[in-house]
């Protein structure tokens, strides 16, 4: 991670950690009861979270400068995006461990080390994770027309078929987890990537555990 996308994570995690204690408490989402990502609404009821968002989209359209097509509509929107995801993750002991970035589709990526969520060679979401995911799923069905796609990816130890296997069955268990939560199981995908997409050298203790991952890409509504 550069010095400017650091910066940018803790800038946004700090905003979100000081928005804890004078932001509303979020209302449960009930069938229809989701609110528009910047709607009037959202605006009225998530006023800590649209400060976060205004910060959190300049901060890190800076880190990716010219690479989003369309920066004012795209940037706007992944604002905003940023703002509820890094609200909802505030109070996650976990929270200093997730990177968050913007992504050139518009989506934003939460990348969380496999350490933190699953037990060596397993796919069983640990108990302390939960609450993490909670927040996710929250934040999933607090605003209309998100949808996310969780995908798994591995190191190099191991063979690659069971690698494969491995990476699928936790994308898996992540997804079936926000269902469990209340998120409608058609705003959600996944997929196992193994080991075929590493982040970082295979060579090394650090790389491989940077490589052992799972990626959850949560996307707005089509504008």
């Amino acid at each position: 991670m550069n010095k400017l996308h650091r910066s940018a994570v803790i800038a946004i995690t700090a905003l979100a950690m000081a928005g804890c204690n004078t932001a509303p408490s979020r209302p449960e989402a009930g069938p229809g009861g989701c609110k528009p990502l910047g709607g009037e609404s959202s605006r009225n009821s998530n006023t800590t979270n649209a400060a976060i968002g205004a910060v959190a989209g300049g901060v890190l359209g800076a880190v990716v400068g010219g690479k989003v097509a369309n920066r004012s509509s795209v940037g706007a929107r992944n604002g905003l995006l940023l703002g509820a995801l890094a609200g909802g993750l505030a109070g996650s002991q976990f929270n200093s461990m997730i990177g968050m970035t913007e992504q050139n589709d518009g989506s934003v990526k939460l990348n969380i080390p496999g350490s933190v969520m699953f037990r060596s060679g397993s796919a069983d979401i640990s108990s302390e994770f939960g609450s993490t995911l909670d927040s996710v799923a929250d934040t999933i069905k607090e605003y209309c027309g998100l949808t996310a796609t969780v995908t798994g990816h591995t190191d190099s130890t191991g063979t690659p078929e069971g690698n494969r296997k491995l990476s699928a069955d936790r994308a898996r268990s992540v997804s079936n987890y926000l269902v469990s939560r209340g998120v409608d199981p058609s705003r959600l995908q996944q997929s196992g990537r193994g080991q075929d997409e590493p982040v970082a050298t295979n060579a090394t203790d650090a790389g491989r555990a940077q490589n052992r991952r799972v990626e959850i890409f949560v996307r707005p509504p089509a504008s």
